[in-house]
C-alpha cells in the first residue's frame, strides 16, 4: 500500500485562531456550563465559613476561630448530594444513548438548575437545601458533559484541545465569581449574603437557555442520526464555513468513519464500550476523568475557605480570591500550551509538580504549630501554585482526554458513564473530606494533603505508561489508531493512512485564508 502524502507543517496558531474565531466564541459561551459548576463550587465553599448561613444551618462553637462551625453530617452533605444528582444525569445520558442530543441535554441542565436555584433560595430547611443540592447536581450533571462534548464535536483538530480547554478556564472563573460573590455580600443583613449568590447562579441557565435556540447541534450528532445536511449547515453555522467542497469533505470524513465504525461493529450494543479496541478507549476515558478528582482540586474547590479558616490563615476570603486570580493566568495559558506541547508530557509534568505542592502543604502543618504564621503563608503559596498548575496542564488535558478518546458511536454514553463514575468518586471525596478537615473527627486540616500528593504521583505514573498523544490528530485519525491497538508511546509518530480535511482539501477554506493571509502556495503545488 502506497504511503500517503506527509502533512504539510501546520499553519500559524494565530492563524487558525482568527480562522476559527467564530467557533472559539460560540464554544466560550457553551463552557458557561462549567462557569455555573466552578461558582456553585466556591460559593458553598464560601458558606461553609459564612456567619450568616452558619446561623441557620450551623451551631455556635466558641472554640472556632470564627466562632460558629457546621457539623459534619450537614458539610458531607450539602457537598456530596451534588454528586449523587451529577450520577443520576449520568445514568439518563446512559439510557438515552444516542436519542438525547447535546443541545437538549444542556437545556435539560438549564431547567434543573432553575429549579434547585429557586428551591435553595426559597426555604431556610435543611431538607430543602438538601433537595436543592441535589437537584443542583443533576443540572450539573447535564451541564458538565454535554458542554465538553459539544465543544469536542464541534472544534477543528487544530484547535481542539485548546477550545476544549476552556472547560477548565471558565471553571476556575466561576469559581472565582463564586468567592467575590461571597465575598461582598457577607455584610449583608439577613439571610441575603448566602441567598443573594444562590440568586446570581439564575444568570448562566439564562444565558445558555436563549443562546442555544439559535444554534445547531454539533455536525458529528447529525450524522449519527443520518441527516447530512443538517450536518453540513451545522459546519456552516459553527464556523463560518461557505465553501461548498470543504464543507461536504468535512462532513464526508466524519460521515465515512461513523459507517466504517458502524460496519466494523454491526450488532452490537452499549455493551461494546467494554468489547475490542473500545474496552480500551472505555477505560481510558474512565481514567481521565476520575483523574480530575484524583488531583485533589475537588477538595481545593469544595472546602478552600474553610481549609483556610481551620489553619488560622489571615482573611481567608481574600486568600482563596487572589489564589483564584492567579490561577486564571494558568488556565488562560493553557490555550498556547496545548497547542505547542504534547498532551502526555503536559498532564506528567504536571502531576508531578501537583503532587509536590499537596506533599508541602502536608508538611509544612506536621514540622510547624498551626498558629506559625509561617506555615500558613507556606499553605497559601502552595495552594497558589497548585490551582495553577492544575490549570495550565492537568484540568485541560484531562478535559480533552475524555472526550477525545471515545469512540464516535460511543462516545455521548462513554462520556455520560464516565461522568457518573466521577460522581461516585467525587461523592465519596466529599462525603469523607470533612471527616478528615473537620475539628469534630479527625482535624487533619491541609495534612489532609499526604493523599492527594500520593494520588498525584500515581496520576503521573499512569499517564506515562497509558496515556495516548492525541494533540494534532481530528477524532477520525484516532479511530484508525486505536482500531489498529497502536501503542500509547507511538501514536504521536504513527503515520495514518486517513489525513485531515484541511490537508486534503487544501487547508484553511479560501474565504478564511484571505480574512487571515493564510497562503496557499504549498496546496496549488500539491
Amino acid at each position: 500500500m502506497a504511503h500517503p502524502t506527509p502533512k504539510p507543517p501546520p499553519a500559524p496558531f494565530r492563524s487558525n485562531f482568527l480562522a476559527e474565531k467564530r467557533i472559539i466564541t460560540i464554544c466560550f459561551f457553551i463552557a458557561l456550563g462549567q462557569f455555573q459548576y466552578g461558582y456553585d463550587s466556591a460559593a458553598i465553599a464560601g458558606f461553609q465559613s459564612m456567619p450568616a448561613f452558619l446561623r441557620v444551618y450551623g451551631y455556635e462553637d466558641p472554640t472556632n476561630p470564627i466562632g460558629l462551625n457546621i457539623s459534619t453530617d450537614v458539610q458531607r452533605l450539602i457537598q456530596s448530594l451534588m454528586n449523587v444528582g451529577g450520577f443520576l444525569s449520568a445514568i439518563v445520558m446512559y439510557a438515552s444513548h444516542t436519542k438525547l442530543s447535546r443541545r437538549i441535554g444542556l437545556w435539560l441542565g438549564c431547567g434543573f438548575a432553575f429549579l434547585s436555584v429557586s428551591l435553595m433560595i426559597g426555604t431556610t430547611s435543611l431538607g430543602g437545601l438538601y433537595a436543592g443540592r441535589l437537584l443542583l447536581g443533576v443540572s450539573n450533571g447535564f451541564f458538565v458533559p454535554y458542554s465538553v462534548t459539544y465543544m469536542t464535536e464541534s472544534a477543528p483538530a487544530l484547535l481542539r484541545g485548546p477550545i476544549v480547554g476552556m472547560s477548565t478556564f471558565q471553571t476556575s472563573l466561576g469559581a472565582l465569581f463564586g468567592i467575590l460573590v461571597d465575598n461582598y455580600c457577607k455584610i449583608y443583613p439577613g439571610n441575603a449574603p448566602w441567598q443573594v449568590p444562590l440568586g446570581v447562579m439564575y444568570i448562566v441557565p439564562t444565558i445558555l437557555t436563549i443562546l442555544l435556540a439559535f444554534l445547531p447541534d454539533t455536525p458529528r450528532f447529525y450524522v449519527t442520526q443520518g441527516q447530512d445536511e443538517k450536518a453540513i449547515n451545522a459546519v456552516r453555522r459553527l464556523r463560518g464555513i461557505k465553501d461548498e467542497a470543504y464543507l461536504r469533505a468535512e462532513v464526508e470524513d466524519i460521515k465515512s468513519a461513523f459507517l466504517l465504525e458502524q460496519e466494523l461493529h454491526s450488532g452490537v450494543h452499549l455493551n461494546d464500550m467494554f468489547r475490542g479496541p473500545d474496552l480500551r478507549r472505555t477505560l481510558l476515558c474512565f481514567a481521565t476523568t476520575i483523574g480530575g478528582t484524583a488531583t485533589g482540586v475537588t477538595f481545593m474547590a469544595g472546602f478552600s475557605v474553610y481549609l483556610f479558616v481551620q489553619a488560622r490563615v489571615g482573611s481567608p476570603f481574600e486568600w482563596v480570591m487572589i489564589s483564584l486570580a492567579i490561577a486564571l493566568t494558568g488556565n488562560m495559558a493553557a490555550f498556547p500550551a496545548m497547542r505547542y506541547f504534547g498532551r502526555r508530557e503536559l498532564l506528567i509534568g504536571t502531576s508531578v509538580i501537583s503532587a509536590g505542592m499537596m506533599y508541602g502543604m502536608a508538611i509544612a502543618y506536621t514540622v510547624s504549630a498551626w498558629t506559625d504564621p509561617a506555615a500558613s503563608r507556606a499553605l497559601v503559596a502552595m495552594s497558589i501554585v497548585f490551582t495553577w498548575i492544575y490549570g495550565i496542564g492537568q484540568g485541560p488535558v484531562m478535559w480533552a482526554l475524555s472526550t477525545e478518546i471515545p469512540s464516535q458511536r460511543l462516545r455521548s454514553q462513554t462520556v455520560g458513564t464516565a461522568s457518573g463514575l466521577n460522581f461516585i468518586v467525587g461523592w465519596v471525596v466529599s462525603f469523607c473530606t470533612p471527616y478528615f478537615i473537620n475539628p469534630d473527627k479527625l482535624g487533619w486540616g491541609p495534612k489532609y494533603g499526604y493523599i492527594w500528593g500520593s494520588s498525584n504521583l500515581v496520576l503521573a505514573l499512569w499517564a506515562f505508561f497509558y496515556v495516548p498523544e492525541t494533540k494534532g490528530r481530528s477524532l477520525e485519525q484516532l479511530e484508525e489508531l486505536f482500531e489498529k491497538g497502536v501503542s500509547a508511546r507511538k501514536f504521536s509518530s504513527y503515520v495514518v493512512e486517513r489525513q485531515l480535511v484541511e490537508d486534503s482539501v487544501g487547508g484553511v477554506p479560501a474565504e478564511k485564508e484571505k480574512a487571515t493571509t493564510v497562503q496557499v502556495d504549498d496546496v496549488e503545488k500539491r
